[in-house]
């Protein structure tokens, strides 16, 4: 039989399964899955028939590889309000998820063996990603330093990461698994080695609407001269809770929208007509009513937070917060995760979220109503306690 690309090879698989499998066997315990990222909240918007005065391709029809106009226009309009300052629509493209979206900047701008720096611990397929383009994923541990030495020099620790073979740094901020925010100076910092270097940035905006802090969320290409070398993506999987629809964009850096629809257009042709007619419905939620969701999973921060025996993260944005389990046992993360899952709660181990993260967990805690989470809470904490207790 004939052998498999390498890069395939070096794609991990889904690091969920084996959780879902064992949730699966709970028994007479109700699963509990605070793994997956997600929330309880309705969709901001549902596919339905529309009219051709309302968007400029029909339901059969595929649209442009770039996406529709009209939709192409209201993300720009969308991020100019956000941003303080104009988003030319020419720099947008719609893409089939924040995923897809990220991959299609890493194969625009990398060549084979080229490296990416990875903010660790990080969203937990980004290095998969970088792989399946050809490049080298070369994980950068910062977070958790951060969120526990306000003095941690982490631009001086990237710096030492960088390579002849560097091409770009990826970062996602609010931090998925560690809730962390980047501050206004330490975007700041990372432009500037950016430039220093010559290096792109990935900035991964997943959790825009997801910010707790009293500033709130700041676009990091809006820092500095970032624009001229960052590609921002962004979801409408979590800030409008619609990730069936597979709706995402990215706003390049002027000039550069289409060598990007070039890999858009041959690696997916276009994102489906309805999909991109609810996500231009999903941009007309009033303000007030994506406050509302962002003060309930602060909310759900904060009844974690308050129940949680284990240390852990704190949490200044976004659905997570990252378990210590060193304090568990001989620290074996893995297992503590399998104990819950047998006692009917999910948790994301934390190896998937960075190659030294194999003593921790990730924990989501808007996937389930409060009190359920409230009640997986309880169960993992009898455990956590067993476990520290036998140590």
């Amino acid at each position: 039989m004939p052998s498999l690309a390498r890069d395939l090879r070096e794609i991990p698989p889904s690091p969920l399964v084996r959780v879902e499998e064992l949730l699966s066997r709970s028994g007479d315990l109700a699963p509990i899955g605070l793994h997956q990222g997600k929330t309880v909240f309705e969709p901001c918007a549902r596919p339905r028939p529309w009219s051709a005065e309302e968007f400029a391709v029909a339901a059969h029809q595929h649209g442009p590889p770039g996406g529709v106009r009209q939709l192409r226009e209201a993300f720009a309009e969308h991020l100019s309000a956000r941003r303080g300052s104009p988003v030319d629509p020419a720099q947008v493209l719609v893409a089939n998820g924040g995923t897809h979206a990220i991959s299609v900047v890493l194969h625009a701008i990398l060549e084979r063996g080229d490296e990416v720096l990875v903010l660790s611990p990080q969203w937990l397929f980004a290095t998969g990603l970088v792989h399946a383009a050809g490049g080298v994923p070369r994980e950068v541990p910062v977070f958790l330093e951060l969120g526990a030495d306000a003095d941690f020099d982490f631009p001086a620790v990237i710096e030492r990461a960088v390579t002849d073979r560097t091409r770009a740094i990826y970062f996602n901020n609010p931090n998925n698994p560690t809730g962390y925010r980047l501050t206004d100076a330490q975007l700041a910092a990372l432009t500037e080695l950016a430039e220093r270097h010559d290096l792109w940035l990935i900035a991964d905006n997943a959790y825009e609407n997801y910010d707790f802090t009293r500033a709130g969320f700041v676009d990091p290409a809006t820092v500095g001269r970032a624009a001229e070398r960052t590609f921002s993506v962004y979801s409408c999987s979590k800030t409008y809770a619609m990730p069936g629809a597979r709706v995402g964009f990215l706003v390049s850096p002027p000039g550069l929208t289409e060598p990007l629809t070039k890999w858009s257009l041959h690696s997916l042709y276009s994102v489906s007509s309805a999909a991109q007619f609810a996500a231009l419905e999903a941009l007309r939620t009033p303000v007030e009513e994506l406050t509302r969701r962002r003060d309930r999973a602060a909310a759900a921060w904060w009844l974690a937070d308050s129940k949680l025996e284990i240390p852990h993260t704190a949490v200044s944005g976004g659905l997570y917060t990252f378990l210590d389990l060193t304090g568990y046992g001989d620290g074996d993360g893995e297992r503590f995760v399998g104990r819950c899952a047998e006692s009917g709660v999910g948790l994301a181990p934390g190896r998937v979220f960075g190659a030294h993260c194999g003593d921790w967990a990730r924990l989501c805690f808007t996937a389930a109503p409060p009190q359920l989470v409230a009640e997986a809470i309880d169960r993992i904490n009898k455990i956590y306690r067993e476990g520290t207790d036998e140590h």
